[in-house]
């Protein structure tokens, strides 16, 4: 009866109040219509009012008891708070359960506990997920809150089982244990966006988010990859695979519907333009930005706020076609940093930033961009004054911040002094939008007391949680003899064979270049490790495509992003060097990459052509050409760089060259599915690609 009630007085609300016939009060209790594929209210059974889908089966150890938001009745508790649980929901698998049109995922979630990594069983629960058949992170669908950040992430993987994964991702910190919050995920396909709304337990909104339904950001419908859909039944409260997606908490009001439910939600701001740095040479600096409402409510203001040093100030962007608005600033002299964000209100007085959280209280975020001096030196550390705080004396006089306890040092290859990190608790890390470029080139010196498998030297990473994505990161290698490797985001990835002995001063730099415009690639990039008498030990490069990513964190010198792992760097530092552009001008010995199409009497290029088929199973050919003879290396890697199987480790004659792999290592067992990596390895060339096993 009182849920009778309840409806009656919700669907009056509706007629009087809201319009269009899919608007919604937040978090129900809902009752079904035409687009309601499933729905559970958990009142105290497992009944499914949708005749869309079957009831649900719950498994493990769980109860029932009242849920303390108002109206709602009972929950569902799962009991998980230990690693022998397993307790969690299904719903029946039904072609009405897989969604690849527009679509609103619900659900109330309490997390009394959390895991805080990858060891714990409730590292990743999941709220909602219908997993894939063979591999259960390729769903039609998920709902995931991480526990060791306290983020959402809502996305699906694409048809059919690629490694892609369209997603929106709330910032960290939008959930606290035993709070009630309200989770929405819809695909808007009209509007090609993925949207992300939270709210509290007095049905408020704690969080908005927007992200493309392209990861790749494309502006064609035909490249929006379909949702996979699965044979695999509705999960809740588990990922229906792995170890560390089960849900210690309370579910409940769970709804999956085949179209956009209308909430109220802020203004959407998509298309920020993020300005590079920019040459002191330019005389001003668009900022474009689209924005615009959903359902009915009408945009009131959208609003420029920027720093150019002086305090935020703020100023209205100009309305132009296609919902984008603009602005234009003021050229700034050389030194300046600018940072940035776009604020759009509504009628309602909903209002949204990009970046989301550039008003948060604590750690805000924004766009930045700074004004530098074409080829110059922007980082000089010569560690030279002996004690204190180290001082860069380049025209940027960036500020070095001392994490632990660094001393200074006279082993020192150059100058009187080097820098020491004692390899437990202290790095160096320096905050400069200066340290990016397109071309760079990075020049230092250490001497290494221990050499730990994938210790990071010195890396600029794209977040404070990524040791993999970097500008430019040099580390060490988990093989035996250890070696040096320089990596940029996966674009590049050079490993220098000379071993790196203890106790031994190096001198490395590591380029990217611009590549010859005869060249196939657009870029290069080359490393070179030398003796501590400045004699050339090794010189490497690998020709790529992409520009190496823009990476905004600070600079670390000693330690990688991402907590204690991987480890810190124990030893010195001496006389690093950054500069935006390739100041050393390393030289290939013999460069690499002529167009095809070039004169026959020109001896043919290298050229590693990308494996077919792709994704593969069980076998794939790896054609390439090699332009003389010579020796030839051709090894698969699987994604965290360790060597699964060598195809090939000969001299062979120049031309077409041909190889295949059949998914199987070294001891001849077959490997699991993933992405691998297939690396080309001459004496005057190297390119890795991606390969995709899919069983």
């Amino acid at each position: 009866m009182k849920r009778f009630i309840l409806s009656m007085f919700l669907a009056a609300f509706f007629v009087l109040y809201i319009s269009p016939i899919n608007a919604q009060q937040v978090g129900g209790p809902y009752t079904t219509d035409e687009h309601t594929m499933c729905l559970l209210h958990f009142d105290g059974n497992s009944d499914n009012e949708s005749t869309k889908s079957d009831s649900a089966v719950i498994h493990g150890n769980y109860f029932f008891l009242t849920n303390s938001v108002s109206d709602l009745g009972q929950c569902l508790c799962l009991d998980n708070d230990s690693n022998t649980d397993s307790s969690y929901v299904t719903v029946a698998d039904t072609v009405n359960l897989d969604l690849i049109g527009d679509w609103t995922l619900e659900g109330w979630v309490n997390i009394t506990s959390f895991g805080e990594g990858a060891s714990d069983w409730r590292w990743v629960p999941r709220l909602i997920m219908k997993p894939g058949d063979e591999t259960f992170w390729l769903p039609n669908y998920f709902v995931e809150m991480w526990g060791d950040s306290r983020r959402f992430e809502l996305g699906y993987n694409v048809s059919p089982g690629q490694y892609i994964w369209p997603k929106v991702v709330s910032p960290v910190n939008m959930f606290e244990p035993g709070l009630w919050y309200h989770m929405v995920f819809i695909r808007d396909t009209t509007n090609r966006i993925l949207i992300q709304l939270s709210h509290n337990a007095n049905r408020e909104m704690t969080g908005f988010n927007v992200a493309s339904l392209d990861p790749y950001g494309s502006d064609s419908w035909e490249d929006i990859k379909t949702p996979t859909t699965t044979n695999a039944p509705l999960h809740i409260g588990f990922g229906g695979g792995g170890t560390d997606s089960w849900l210690d908490g309370y579910v409940d009001e769970i709804r999956v519907s085949n179209v956009v439910r209308e909430f109220p939600m802020p203004p959407v701001i998509t298309n920020v333009t993020e300005v590079p740095n920019q040459p002191d040479s330019i005389i001003s600096y668009e900022i474009n930005a689209k924005v615009y409402t959903l359902f009915s409510s009408t945009l009131q203001s959208v609003t420029l706020y920027y720093d150019m040093g002086a305090g935020w100030q703020n100023v209205a962007m100009t309305a132009g076609a296609d919902n984008m608005y603009t602005h234009t600033l003021d050229g700034q002299p050389l030194g300046t940093v600018i940072k940035y964000y776009v604020k759009a209100e509504d009628d309602g007085g909903l209002t949204f930033t990009q970046p989301q959280n550039a008003e948060a209280a604590t750690d805000p975020s924004y766009y930045v961009f700074a004004i530098y001096a074409p080829e110059t030196q922007t980082l000089k550390l010569s560690f030279e004054e002996g004690s204190g705080v180290p001082v860069d004396s380049s025209d940027y006089g960036n500020t070095v911040t001392v994490v632990g306890q660094p001393t200074y040092s006279d082993n020192a290859p150059v100058g009187a002094y080097s820098i020491y990190l004692e390899g437990d608790s202290s790095y160096l890390e320096v905050d400069s939008p200066f340290l990016n470029n397109e071309v760079f080139c990075v020049d230092l010196w250490f001497n290494a007391d221990s050499t730990k498998d994938y210790c990071r030297i010195f890396n600029r990473p794209a977040d404070a949680a990524s040791w993999s994505q970097n500008t430019y990161q040099l580390r060490f290698d988990n093989s035996i003899p250890r070696k040096l490797q320089a990596i940029s985001d996966g674009s590049v990835s050079i490993t220098i064979d000379e071993e790196i002995k203890l106790g031994q001063w190096y001198h490395v730099i590591y380029e990217v270049q611009k590549a010859p415009a005869d060249c196939t690639t657009a870029y290069f990039g080359i490393c070179q490790l030398s003796d501590e008498s400045d004699v050339v030990l090794e010189r490497k490069s690998l020709g790529f495509d992409t520009p190496v990513l823009n990476a905004t964190e600070p600079l670390r010198i000693g330690k990688s992003a991402g907590g204690d792992y991987p480890p810190y760097f124990e030893g010195y530092f001496d006389e690093i060097k950054i500069y935006n552009y390739a100041a050393v001008g390393l030289q290939l010995d013999e460069y690499v990459g002529i167009d095809e199409g070039q004169d026959p009497g020109v001896p043919m290029s290298y050229k590693l052509s990308q494996n077919y088929p792709n994704p593969f199973n069980p076998s794939t050919t790896i054609n390439f050409v090699v332009p003389t003879n010579q020796h030839v290396n051709l090894t698969v890697y699987n994604i965290l760089g360790k060597k699964v199987k060598t195809l090939l480790n000969k001299e062979l004659g120049s031309g077409a060259q041909t190889a295949c792999w059949n998914g199987r290592n070294e001891s001849g067992n077959r490997v699991a599915s993933g992405i691998y990596l297939y690396r080309l390895e001459t004496d005057n060339f190297v390119k890795v690609r991606k390969m995709i096993l899919m069983k």
